[in-house]
């Protein structure tokens, strides 16, 4: 027995047409504390499965019509941290060295050890500054909104919105839909110029987890600065001692070196 079935486009075509429309409010209509929720669980599993990790990167610097190079060190363990950065200041004989200067969190107090000025303790907006770079996650606010779906990059994202007043150097960022990464952020600057952070070259590391191989800043889309990193390595059981800034010392210019240099010309 056969059975007809008449006008069948006129009945299937509005049923297949009804669910695209719904799978694409589905995605559109994120709510965003269960969208938090599932950042900070995300994160907080990475910290418990990534104990430590070691990256070196290198730093283009503009400053008008100069450009700074510089090549840095990040360690982090746990909730410290410690950055090693040299800077070849342009116009500078290669014979005097590069400016070194190191940054710690020790757990409580942040830290900023560099030649003439010695051992610094940071204030708390100056530690928060550095807190919320290798910690973008633990500082983006409760409330806020998800306004729709954008491509950043080559990443379909969330974008999200802030309100004003949040305590929160974002007013808007970009997430993977997929992995949950930050792929661009943006926020006002004290003056009122819009920054801009966007990631890209995201890399497989250890377990599955992604990072950013290229990091971008902008100040009123004019390229401040853009760090690659060089290598990468994680679980390498660094010391404690790494965060302890008791146990570092500053090194300054070869100051010897300069003036040889001068007493010549």
């Amino acid at each position: 027995m056969s059975v007809k079935i008449k006008n069948w486009r006129g009945k299937i075509l509005p049923v297949v047409f009804l669910s695209v429309v719904l799978l694409i409010a589905q995605g559109c209509s994120a709510n965003w504390p269960s969208l938090l929720k599932k950042v900070k669980a995300k994160y907080a599993d990475f910290e418990k499965k990534i104990t430590d990790i070691t990256i070196v990167q290198g730093m283009k610097m503009l400053a008008g019509e100069r450009e700074f190079s510089s090549e840095s060190k990040l360690f982090k363990k746990g909730n410290r941290f410690r950055m090693e950065a040299k800077i070849q200041a342009p116009g500078m004989p290669a014979s005097t060295g590069a400016v070194e200067t190191v940054i710690i969190f020790d757990g409580e107090d942040t830290w900023m050890i560099a030649p003439v000025i010695g051992k610094t303790k940071l204030s708390d907006k100056e530690e928060r500054q550095y807190q919320t770079e290798r910690d973008w996650w633990k500082f983006i606010p409760e409330e806020g909104k998800v306004i729709g779906s954008e491509r950043a990059g080559k990443r379909n994202c969330f974008l999200i919105e802030f309100a004003d007043g949040e305590d929160s150097p974002f007013d808007r960022i970009w997430l993977d839909k997929k992995s949950l990464v930050l792929v661009k952020a943006e926020g006002k600057m004290p003056e009122g110029q819009t920054m801009q952070w966007i990631n890209s070259d995201f890399r497989k590391i250890k377990g599955g987890w992604e990072h950013a191989y290229k990091t971008e800043v902008y100040v009123d889309n004019n390229l401040l600065f853009r760090t690659t990193v060089k290598s990468l390595d994680v679980n390498k059981g660094l010391s404690d001692d790494l965060f302890n800034p008791a146990k570092t010392q500053s090194k300054g210019l070869n100051l010897k070196g300069m003036l040889k240099k001068l007493m010549r010309k």
